[in-house]
């Protein structure tokens, strides 16, 4: 049986995330049991972080030397650890700041996750307040790479998570941004373990081997992610040895952008069936990335093809009914005014996959909003004239939302529509971050950047985005601007 790895959330769950948030602020008004429970880890780079909104910090080769769990357990983490439990609000997590000091009543995702089913918040917090900061614990949460081996070269990613995005880089160089998101800077020194392209040889994938037999008796969900996790020999090595070696308490995720030959996603399919089959696992679920529809969609996505991603979706949902798949809509500057497309899609799929519409939702979706790099974020819009699409598609997802009598899994969700909600209070109010020199910035490099990712990629934003056109116009004037004070 496949179900989620999360509570399933509906409409009563804001009872839940106050109740979470409650337990929490007992400890302090920053903690988050994500900083001791949750981790995602860059085995071809050696960063992590706790979960994917603070920005990845490395793991010293020092400290895995010692203690292999340091791959979660670093210094660097114990010390928000510790701000956390003396009551701070630790810089790196200003993600869920930003959300908690809006006007009103809006639940960050330290509401959110620490409310998921894997995590027993009433025991883990008073398990972690009454011991020492310090102390070493395993994550129940693993998201984690082993390569950045990919496929696409997302217009919003970089070179640490595609190598088609390094290719790009050392073919044409840098583009000349105030925001340094493209640079390669990181494969310069291999030696001090800045950026190991293969397993062979990398401490931090042999490190990670050692302590999986400790892991695997804490882990509670396993998230495989990229690069793109079916392109890496590692995930299918992986596969394998759940196979030989059970976990019966494991609710596995692959991410996976459903960009890759058909074959692959059908290996993955038979293997993971085989594993449910015989309960070697306790679950299964993907994640994929889509943002937009059609041909806007692949131009925010180099390398994604509408048709391949639909029918990799096809064989999963097929070859696995009892799995469910989430959207990861990455909402960003260009999805503003091409959203509704996808929008139709989402509802198109879930009246073909949940022939069952009063069970569950076999096709979740999720929109955080875009905080970096600055030319792709959603503040550098003008209100006035990019307000009014965030109304038209909030009012599309309440004409075609469940009724307050129950779920309806054809439907969206309430949660779902609060989700895209706080993303347009976002838009209008931003957070303490951003700034007018920000907007400025991201501005002046939109039109650097997409003058060139144009130029590079044979593709022409004003053909495809015509209702940006004004937009484009008064970020060349930015840019103009910019050049006329050096």
């Amino acid at each position: 049986m496949c179900k989620s790895a999360h509570k399933s959330l509906n409409i009563n769950m804001t009872q839940q995330f106050r109740k979470t948030i409650d337990k929490l602020n007992t400890v302090g008004p920053g903690f988050c049991v994500q900083k001791w429970r949750n981790e995602t880890l860059y085995l071809h780079t050696g960063d992590n972080h706790s979960c994917y909104h603070p920005r990845p910090t490395k793991t010293p080769l020092e400290e895995i030397k010692i203690d292999v769990s340091a791959l979660h357990n670093t210094k660097w983490k114990k010390q928000q650890r510790k701000t956390m439990l003396e009551g701070g609000r630790p810089d790196e997590c200003y993600y869920c700041w930003n959300i908690e000091d809006l006007t009103g009543e809006h639940f960050s995702d330290r509401a959110i996750h620490n409310s998921s089913d894997w995590l027993d918040i009433d025991k883990e917090v008073e398990l972690i307040r009454n011991m020492p900061w310090d102390s070493n614990l395993n994550p129940y949460y693993l998201e984690m790479s082993f390569s950045n081996n990919c496929n696409f070269k997302c217009g919003y990613c970089c070179p640490q998570s595609s190598t088609l995005w390094i290719e790009e880089i050392k073919k044409h160089g840098n583009y000349d941004l105030t925001y340094n998101q493209y640079g390669i800077e990181f494969m310069q020194n291999n030696a001090s373990g800045s950026y190991f392209p293969d397993d062979e040889n990398n401490p931090y994938v042999d490190a990670f081997w050692e302590w999986w037999p400790s892991l695997r008796l804490d882990l509670k969900v396993l998230r495989l992610t990229g690069g793109e996790a079916l392109m890496h020999p590692s995930t299918f090595k992986l596969l394998e040895k759940l196979d030989s070696e059970p976990a019966p308490n494991l609710f596995l995720i692959i991410n996976s952008n459903l960009g890759v030959a058909n074959t692959r996603v059908q290996r993955m399919v038979d293997a993971v069936s085989k594993l449910l089959a015989e309960k070697k696992i306790k679950g299964f679920k993907m994640f994929t990335s889509i943002d937009s529809w059609g041909e806007h969609a692949e131009y925010m996505r180099r390398g994604l093809d509408c048709a391949l991603w639909e029918e990799n979706l096809n064989t999963y949902l097929t070859g696995l009914p009892e799995c469910e798949i989430s959207f990861m809509i990455t909402y960003n500057v260009l999805c503003v005014a091409y959203f509704r497309p996808l929008l139709e899609k989402i509802l198109e799929l879930r009246g073909k996959y949940n022939y069952d519409n009063t069970s569950r939702q076999r096709i979740n979706i999720d929109t955080p909003y875009l905080k970096e790099p600055p030319h792709w974020m959603i503040n550098i819009l003008p209100q006035e004239d990019f307000g009014k699409y965030f109304e038209a598609d909030l009012e599309f997802m309440r004409a075609n939302a469940e009724s307050s009598t129950g779920p309806n899994t054809l439907k969206f969700a309430e949660y779902e529509i609060e989700k895209f909600k706080r993303v347009r209070d976002y838009y209008y109010e931003g957070g303490s971050r951003v700034t007018e020199d920000l907007i400025q910035r991201g501005r002046r490099d939109f039109h650097v950047f997409f003058t060139e990712y144009d130029q590079r990629s044979n593709l022409s934003l004003s053909k495809l985005f015509p209702l940006y056109d004004d937009f484009a116009k008064l970020c060349k004037e930015t840019y103009e601007q910019y050049e006329s004070k050096k």
